[in-house]
């Protein structure tokens, strides 16, 4: 379980420094943090959506690559409805705690876990499943917490990610050195986003703290048990059923914090969940390994 300890030590350290800037006051950073999300917005998310269409293994493997798709699918499904059965009980407001309950970190931790467990089958299954969460995010996931269709057709992302997947499917190869920009942004903007996270943390009570527990445990264990019901109905196995079990299992996405932050939804519930979330995901993953 090294690669996960490794992982987590890369993402809790950033957010421990936002979570500092902020009791200090820092007075630049609401205005840095409105210009960050605006360039996220309109061209760090368009263009990793771009990247990732068209260099995803679409045509590979249909019969599993159905499955995943499939799984995918119905996870958003089941994520949404608890998160609307988590907006009744504790009387939130539903676009205000949707996002980080429905949409997992299936990239940035669920990749390289998946690599390190399934081998080269696993990086396939994982990158086309994070495809599918993506594509969701951005458009049933941008209308949920903008409340507006219009916003999702306005904003660039899905135009490029529809781009990408055609050039995918036309047989357009991605030149190398073109495919080495997500990875160059990823680790330019990776810290500023967990930064922000941990800069949006509000202070800890109990009430606050039973709230952000049970909604990290409708993310987490919630996911994996659909996903585990799934995968025996569906007969899954080997890499397919592990990937599907541990993507569905990640603790809240990094981008959930900038999507609400955006259309004024609740972005501390977000940076709460994701810094929970990754925390415990160290006790949580080992689980879910050996249950695979």
């Amino acid at each position: 379980m090294e690669i996960l300890f490794n992982l987590v030590a890369k993402v809790i350290p950033f957010i421990i420094i936002g979570w500092i800037l902020a009791k200090l006051k820092f007075d630049k950073a609401e205005i840095f943090l409105k210009y960050f999300i605006d360039f996220a917005m309109y061209f760090l998310f368009p263009v990793f959506m771009f990247f990732a269409m068209w260099s995803a293994p679409i045509k590979e493997n249909l019969g599993n690559s159905g499955n995943i798709i499939l799984v995918a699918a119905i996870i958003i499904f089941f994520g949404a409805v608890f998160a609307l059965a988590y907006s009744r009980i504790f009387n939130m407001e539903f676009r205000n705690v949707a996002l980080p309950i429905i949409f997992m970190n299936s990239a940035y931790l669920a990749i390289p876990l998946n690599t390190v467990f399934f081998g080269s089958m696993g990086t396939f299954y994982s990158i086309l499943y994070n495809i599918i969460i993506a594509f969701f995010h951005f458009s049933v996931g941008l209308w949920i917490v903008s409340s507006s269709l219009k916003e999702v057709v306005r904003l660039p992302i899905l135009y490029f990610a529809i781009f990408g997947i055609l050039l995918n499917l036309t047989g357009n190869a991605m030149p190398t050195g073109l495919s080495r920009i997500p990875e160059t942004l990823n680790i330019i903007t990776l810290p500023i986003m967990l930064c922000f996270v941990g800069y949006q943390i509000k202070s800890v009570n109990f009430g606050i703290i039973k709230k952000i527990l049970a909604a990290v445990s409708v993310r987490m264990v919630g996911g994996f048990i659909i996903a585990l019901s799934l995968c025996e109905i569906f007969g899954l196995t080997g890499a397919v059923r592990g990937v599907c079990l541990i993507s569905s299992s990640m603790p809240s996405a990094v981008n959930t914090y900038i999507l609400t932050k955006k259309y004024d939804a609740d972005s501390s519930f977000a940076s709460s969940m994701i810094a929970v979330g990754t925390a415990l995901s160290v006790f949580f993953i080992p689980v879910v390994l050996w249950i695979i």
